[in-house]
């Protein structure tokens, strides 16, 4: 969604908050409803939002309404789709709007929470009626009483009459109709203190930490932060393994964590804090629990170092030395990156803002997080360029093939001519990918200063500022497009191009609604005809009409009304009226917005009638025709008689489905199946080569190209490894080279060296690089010139030497070979990892340490598991079992060769978790696991 410039593109809810600490830091992180399967889009605004996130708007409001849910379980959702956990009740606001105590008590009972939870955005003239002091008063005595008698295991009328009560002071905090006597707080600390005072209170179970998190925030909400901070003191004290497995539990304790946010603007609570060394040694306690990390609880670890150092507000006051010390225990115990990375970086985000970064020895972290987790640079081309922390050279290569080809659609569809707007200098977007989207919420945050509890983010920044660069934050999914695994990245891109090509100005220039369009563009552009989602919305019956849905913005309407029907209102437009849609966007591009809603309200009235019709045809015909794939042989290509060829059908993708097989015909009689083959001819020639793919449904389509095999002798321009070759030049002259590597390889390095004059080295990998557009350009004066290639691709890399003077000097190409092992350097791109967990396809860096326990998640629902270690030096061994952590007599698989090349391939695991022992003390190794392929790497 197009939010502004200087702005955020929110693709999908998530976790949690982070902020780099040079902006005003964050808050906490919130409980999960469920998995990275939950992406329903959100509208969010590019500011630092110090509350909960999606519950307060302004950082010292009482927190909003509840989101209330069944117990969590995995969510499988399609792009952009909805699921209601539960059903909504039916509810009646005005029956609460009463005078009448027994009355309002009565129908807060008979409607329940779902109810009471509309007061929240109920008219202003319903709060002030509902919320009177008098009504206020009577169900704080009324819960009072139900609190004394509450037997545990929750109870649906004290969670509502505390929703009630916190309703009153959010409704008090915004709506000027209403100021609370001063005898209405006392009142509600009588309830509050009633459940506190139960012996009930830290009982251990889901039900009852669903009424416990109302009667927490009902502590917040009524401004009572420093009333209750033994409270805090003694849930973070008692919190063990037990109460974290439970979400109703986490929810409701990590309230406690708002108490201590919100507490700095009551001063009382300020008056405090400064002597709460039991505060400060229970959250210590606390975000130093190891048994919390890679769990549904982590986010509270994180929450508890952050409010740690948000101690370091309270300044010259007697708890700032323990604060100083469990701070610098949570930088010594955990890593930056890895290990307890979510406690230090929230430990980090307060600190360094509050405190003296050079205290902990963490400033600039947010730099170094930056240039250690987002590692890998990939230009796609001119206009675009992936950062990305862990993705494959096929996975660059799709994603830059993908994108292109929205590019060039998106260019033909809107005829653009390719000019931009006025004033729209952003001539290049960076796309910046994390590996997941606990990644995207641990780490983008303190790089890029924004809320990560979304699907990700469009970062426009100010386009009328030359060499200004836009960011798209995105992370890898599994749900994702299985050729890239980049999560929105072809709806995310589209607003790239729609901002710069169609709408003038930023976010705020619009005076009319636009969402229709910017949405409904960009799910256009994306889908194509292939949206079966938004035809289903037709055949559910949730139909609008043309003139509201020209009316939709992103307050207050599903994602139904913003996306689907805006998708249909769109194609609609562009299928029957495009010389209509050609006038509209004359005017958006010249930002003209009377003139731009002159024509919407002409077609409200001209073409609804047609555009339910079209709908219900479309509805009717359920869906458009299968194409075949879009096929990429990535031709021509060139090699010597019997040298391998690593044939590639990268930027092959298939828009309604998948690819389900390759088929490649090299021309000399033989064939494969593989998607990228590697193939040798045995004589010289020019030979014909046929790439042939096939989708899911069946529908092929064919692409050739040729391969030119050349004899025995190696072209005098072709480097080989590690051997220096005399080289010279005159001024502006052009030397060219080719420089094979193959799969497996690192340390990959260009250098020239020595001699006289000035030589210009340019680098890049698989095609010519020109003086504008290169990988690697070390400028540097001189003839001391290297590009050190940290995402090493097989392939060909090509070199260019140009004489800024006249030059003698040598170049040298050099890598090191691969073990046997296709797997990645991690450690040239991240940092060690001592324990913790492996993940599909994610390649990790060896500690050197004698042994490192690790384990794999859902190996039972995994067809193969394959764990291949390689690179460094040492002697790795690997043993695993899916009964527990290996021992002598506890061992399924193991792999004991010489060096660090080792492969444990196994399946038919019954136990959910994997355990695996890696001994060996090796140096620079890297492992990783993969799910259901055919071997090991």
């Amino acid at each position: 969604m197009k939010i502004k410039k200087l702005a955020v593109l929110v693709a999908g809810s998530f976790y949690g908050i982070t902020a780099f600490a040079m902006t005003a830091p964050q808050m906490q992180q919130t409980n999960t409803i469920s998995t990275e399967h939950h992406h329903n889009h959100h509208h969010h605004h590019h500011h630092h939002h110090h509350g909960v996130e999606n519950e307060t708007p302004v950082e010292n409001a009482p927190t909003a309404e509840s989101h209330y849910a069944e117990q969590p379980v995995m969510i499988q959702m399609s792009a952009f789709s909805m699921a209601n956990v539960q059903a909504s009740a039916v509810c009646n606001v005005n029956a609460l709007a009463t005078t009448n105590s027994t009355t309002l008590i009565n129908e807060i009972k008979s409607q329940g929470v779902q109810c009471v939870n509309e007061l929240f955005s109920a008219s202003s003239n319903i709060q002030a009626a509902a919320f009177d002091s008098n009504n206020m008063y009577a169900v704080a005595n009324h819960v009072k009483t139900l609190s004394q008698n509450y037997q545990g295991g929750g109870d649906a009328n004290i969670e509502a009459m505390f929703l009630f009560l916190r309703a009153g002071y959010f409704a008090e905090f915004y709506n000027d109709q209403i100021t609370f006597a001063a005898w209405v707080t006392p009142a509600i600390k009588g309830a509050i203190d009633a459940f506190v005072n139960n012996s009930h209170f830290y009982d251990d179970n889901d039900a009852h930490g669903q009424t416990l998190s109302e009667v927490i925030i009902t502590m917040d909400s009524s401004e009572q932060q420093d009333v209750y901070l033994p409270i805090i003191t003694q849930w973070l004290n008692r919190w063990n393994e037990s109460y974290a497995t439970k979400w109703n539990m986490r929810n409701a304790v990590n309230n406690v964590f708002t108490l201590l946010f919100r507490g700095q603007w009551n001063n009382e609570f300020k008056a405090k804090i400064g002597t709460q060394t039991d505060l400060v040694a229970a959250l210590r306690k606390f975000s130093t629990s190891n048994y919390m990390i890679d769990s549904s609880a982590e986010f509270m670890l994180a929450n508890a170092a952050r409010e740690l150092g948000r101690l370091k507000k309270y300044s010259d006051t007697a708890i700032q030395s323990s604060v100083d010390a469990g701070l610098k225990d949570i930088f010594s115990r955990y890593e930056m990156v890895g290990f307890g990375d979510v406690a230090w970086l929230g430990a980090a985000d307060t600190a360094s803002y509050y405190g003296n970064c050079n205290d902990y020895g963490i400033c600039n972290y947010g730099e170094q997080l930056e240039n250690q987790v987002l590692s890998q640079t990939y230009i796609c081309s001119s206009t675009i360029k992936i950062r990305s922390q862990n993705m494959t050279t096929a996975q660059h290569q799709a994603a830059c093939s993908k994108m292109g080809y929205e590019e060039g659609y998106f260019h033909t569809k809107l005829d653009t001519n390719n000019i931009p707007v006025a004033d729209d200098n952003n001539a290049q977007l960076q796309v910046n990918i994390f590996d997941s989207s606990t990644d995207y919420g641990k780490y983008g945050g303190p790089i890029f200063g924004i809320n990560t509890n979304n699907g990700g983010m469009y970062l426009e920044g100010d386009p009328s500022k030359p060499g200004n660069v836009p960011n798209f934050i995105a992370y890898e999914a599994s749900y994702a497009n299985p050729d890239h695994y980049v999560w929105n990245l072809e709806h995310e891109y589209v607003h790239y191009l729609d901002g710069r090509f169609d709408l003038y100005g930023d976010f705020n220039a619009p005076t009319e609604a636009i969402v229709w369009w910017s949405e409904g563009v960009a799910e256009y552009i994306a889908n194509e005809d292939n949206n079966q989602a938004a035809i289903d919305t037709i055949k559910d019956g949730s139909t609008y009409t043309l003139g509201t849905i020209f009316n939709t913005t992103y307050d207050g309407f599903d994602q139904d009304r913003i996306y689907r029907w805006g998708y249909l209102a769109v194609r609609f437009m562009f299928e029957r009226h495009l010389d209509e849609v050609k006038l509209m966007l004359n005017s958006t591009r010249t930002g003209d917005w009377a003139a731009y809603k002159a024509r919407l309200n002409n077609w409200a009235v001209d073409y609804d009638a047609e555009f339910t019709q079209w709908t219900q045809q479309l509805a009717n015909g359920g869906g458009t025709v299968n194409e075949a794939p879009v096929v990429a042989i990535n031709g021509p290509y060139t090699a010597n008689k019997a040298e391998l060829i690593n044939f590639s059908s990268q930027g092959s993708f298939d828009k309604e489905s998948s690819i389900a097989s390759y088929t490649w015909n090299f021309g000399d009689g033989t064939s494969s199946s593989e998607a990228n083959p590697a193939h040798s001819y045995a004589q010289a020639g020019e030979y014909t080569v046929t790439l042939t793919a096939t989708d899911t449904e069946g529908a092929s389509r064919t692409e050739s190209t040729t391969a030119t095999i050349l004899g025995d002798t190696t072209p005098t321009n072709q480097l080989k490894n590690g051997e220096s070759k005399a080289i010279s030049g005159a001024q502006d002259s052009v030397l060219k080279f080719t420089f094979v590597v193959p799969a497996g390889a690192s340390n990959l390095n260009f250098a020239l060296n020595g001699g006289t004059g000035d030589a210009d080295l340019y680098v890049k990998f698989g095609a010519e690089p020109t003086m504008s557009d290169y990988d690697c350009r070390p400028y540097i004066g001189g003839n001391d010139e290297i590009c050190e290639i940290s995402n090493v691709q097989a392939g060909t890399y090509h070199v260019m030497v140009y004489g800024y003077n006249s030059f003698n000097t040598s170049i040298m190409a050099s890598f090191n070979a691969g073990s046997g092992f296709n797997v990645p350097d991690a450690c040239a791109t991240s940092g060690p990892v001592t324990a913790g967990r492996l993940y599909d396809g994610q390649v990790r860096c060896l500690a050197e340490q004698d042994t490192i326990w690790l384990s794999l998640e859902n190996v039972s629902g995994q067809n193969s598991i394959a764990i291949t270690t390689a690179n460094g030096s040492g002697d790795l061994s690997l043993e695993y079992s899916n009964q527990g952590w290996p021992t002598s007599t506890n061992v399924d698989a193991s792999s004991t060769n010489s060096g660090n090349g080792e492969c444990i391939y196994i399946n038919n695991q019954s136990q959910y978790w994997g355990y695996l022992k890696v001994s060996g003390n090796a140096r620079g190794a890297s492992i990783v696991v993969d799910y259901n392929t055919p071997g090991c790497r």
